[in-house]
């Protein structure tokens, strides 16, 4: 519901950007990473609970990634790919198009987890684009799994890896379940 512009595409997501409703707009600029499966708009269905039209309200320029549904063309598409054609270059591009060195993020979900993945490998590259990080929902210590445990035993991985290798893609029937 909150008006933003496609500012960026690539195979793997658009980044969508919003500009502040404020005045007063805060320097570094929000980068909303959210799950794959549940779209960005999970975050902006209407007007009065609206995360993305809240932050704009505060005086963020916020950039949102919306990631392409997969089909079997991307069989071959792997984390290191979420990583470097999604993460890396969601941030690349808001610095590009701001002017800022620095942004901050937002990691939803397992879209948590990978920007988790994601900051630990550009520590390793000396890469300080990343000002903060916050994380709803993420797990990224897999040693208690909690809840989600019953979906990661052998039998259920076991499962998902067979028809993703039959298939290229998990259908959404299983996703479901």
């Amino acid at each position: 519901t909150t008006p933003g512009s496609v500012v960026f595409r690539n195979r793997m997501m658009e980044l969508i950007q919003y500009a502040p409703t404020t005045e007063e707009v805060h320097k570094i600029p929000l980068v909303l990473f959210p799950p794959w499966i549940n779209k960005f708009y999970i975050l902006d269905l209407k007007e009065k609970n609206s995360l993305i039209k809240w932050i704009v309200d505060q005086g963020f320029t916020l950039f949102v990634v919306s990631w392409k549904n997969p089909d079997p063309s991307y069989a071959e598409i792997g984390m290191d790919n979420y990583v470097e054609e999604g993460y890396l270059t969601a941030i690349d591009e808001v610095k590009r198009i701001t002017g800022e060195p620095k942004v901050n993020t937002i990691g939803y979900c397992i879209a948590g987890t990978t920007l988790s993945l994601t900051l630990g490998l550009m520590s390793k590259r000396k890469d300080a684009s990343v000002n903060s990080a916050t994380f709803f929902t993420t797990l990224t210590d897999f040693s208690d799994q909690g809840e989600i445990g019953v979906f990661l035993d052998e039998d259920f991985i076991g499962g998902i890896e067979r028809e993703v290798k039959e298939h290229g893609v998990l259908d959404s029937f299983f996703m479901s379940r």
